[in-house]
């Protein structure tokens, strides 16, 4: 009676893809100020982006993240070009953005620092309309700007559609202003800040309001383990990442100003269950304990090698401006 052999040949093993190529645009001045000059720089640990189910190589040189020594934003080096990121988008964005968060705390916080007052809304990167299906009868037109049409988001309408980024030449839209313009996660994909900043002063009528919500550079753990190890800034679409001080300088340039600030955990983890709450503190236990091999040992399982989530810290903000 013969026994089969239990090792596994190294071939038969399945082995991470292989990550893609991308092509990317060097960027060698601050995209919000202009200046070429730096505080300091970091370069991110990993060797690939992760989006969706497809790894994208870094460029050679690396990626690394810059301080404005202008306005103090921080940004990165290299970012992949518009068109490039364009098709992942179509390919990836649907499932990778699929979400499932009702934003009742936000929409009862605009109706707060709206007087209670019905209001034009008009959200940006409004992805399946959960924003606006949440305002109800708070906003008497819901319109959504976004780079594609998510499967869902008609349902959601009684205003327009404008299909385009708010970061280049506004692309066709009514020409009526609105009372609120959301931003929740879009700040830190633009290529070119300052456009969209005037483009927001199109969109909104005097006095109107531009809420944001966004990730936060100056807070704990960026501060604590460097911006290039945040888990916020090894992400593809992710290209500067703000704070109080480097808004409030572009908002300032542009003719807003900041009428409300509350730095807030991300809002995948507002509403904590105890199964991810563990797997995030274990991913966190072995981040500290293996601190510089943590990066190596994700990359073995084809995994991002950037900080995990600690479930708890309040590493984004949201912001209203008042365009003046």
């Amino acid at each position: 009676m013969s026994v089969q052999s239990s090792v596994v040949p190294l071939a038969a093993i399945e082995q991470p893809p292989k990550p893609a190529l991308a092509q990317w645009k060097a960027v060698v001045h601050c995209p919000s100020c202009g200046s070429g000059g730096s505080v300091s720089r970091a370069r991110l640990p990993d060797r690939c982006y992760h989006f969706g189910s497809e790894r994208i190589a870094y460029p050679e040189q690396g990626v690394t993240i810059v301080e404005c020594d202008g306005c103090g934003l921080f940004y990165k080096s290299a970012v992949p070009t518009p068109d490039f990121l364009a098709d992942v988008f179509r390919r990836q964005a649907q499932a990778k953005w699929a979400s499932t968060h009702d934003f009742l705390y936000e929409v009862a916080l605009l109706r707060k620092l709206k007087g209670g007052t019905p209001f034009d809304l008009l959200d940006v990167g409004a992805a399946s309309g959960e924003l606006l299906a949440g305002c109800g009868e708070a906003g008497r037109r819901r319109s959504a700007l976004d780079v594609m049409r998510f499967s869902g988001i008609e349902r959601h309408l009684t205003g327009e559609f404008i299909e385009g980024f708010l970061d280049r030449p506004l692309p066709a839209w009514s020409h009526e202003p609105y009372d609120v313009v959301t931003l929740f996660d879009v700040i830190e994909h633009f290529y070119e800040p300052g456009v969209a900043f005037e483009n927001l002063r199109t969109l909104l009528r005097k006095d109107g309001l531009a809420f944001i919500e966004t990730g936060n550079s100056a807070s704990f753990w960026p501060r604590r383990i460097g911006i290039n190890h945040w888990w916020y800034a090894g992400l593809l679409e992710h290209h500067v990442f703000w704070s109080r001080h480097s808004l409030e300088r572009t908002a300032a340039a542009h003719g807003f100003r900041v009428a409300y600030w509350h730095e807030v955990r991300h809002k995948s983890r507002r509403h904590l269950r105890v199964p991810g709450t563990v797997v995030d503190l274990l991913k966190t236990g072995l981040y500290i304990v293996a601190n510089h091999y943590y990066a190596s040992i994700a990359n073995l399982f084809g995994r991002n090698g950037a900080q995990p989530w600690f479930p708890f810290t309040r590493d984004h903000f949201q912001a209203c401006l008042v365009k003046e």
